[in-house]
């Protein structure tokens, strides 16, 4: 069974109305909210790294291997890619 970490950044900041987030800040996502990450962020983009982290791909990806989450307040976009090692 594969187990793929999970890279998520910051590509877009529409408002940052609470000033959570900077562009091209990067978490490596696991079972916890990463230090410094909002966990409103983190409850949008945890069910989805999940996904990712058990699998080769997902029906709902864009691109090539990476899917955009928007956080919950609207105002910026997370973006999750597998770090496929080795």
């Amino acid at each position: 069974m594969v187990n793929y970490k999970i890279r998520c950044e910051v590509v877009r900041i529409v408002q940052n109305t609470f000033k959570c987030a900077t562009m091209g800040q990067t978490f490596i996502l696991g079972p916890r909210t990463p230090e410094g990450m909002c966990a409103r962020a983190y409850s949008a983009v945890y069910p989805v790294s999940t996904a990712m982290r058990f699998s080769e791909e997902i029906s709902w990806e864009q691109g090539r291997g990476y899917v955009d989450v928007m956080c919950p307040d609207n105002d910026v976009v997370y973006r999750l890619t597998r770090i496929k090692e080795g």
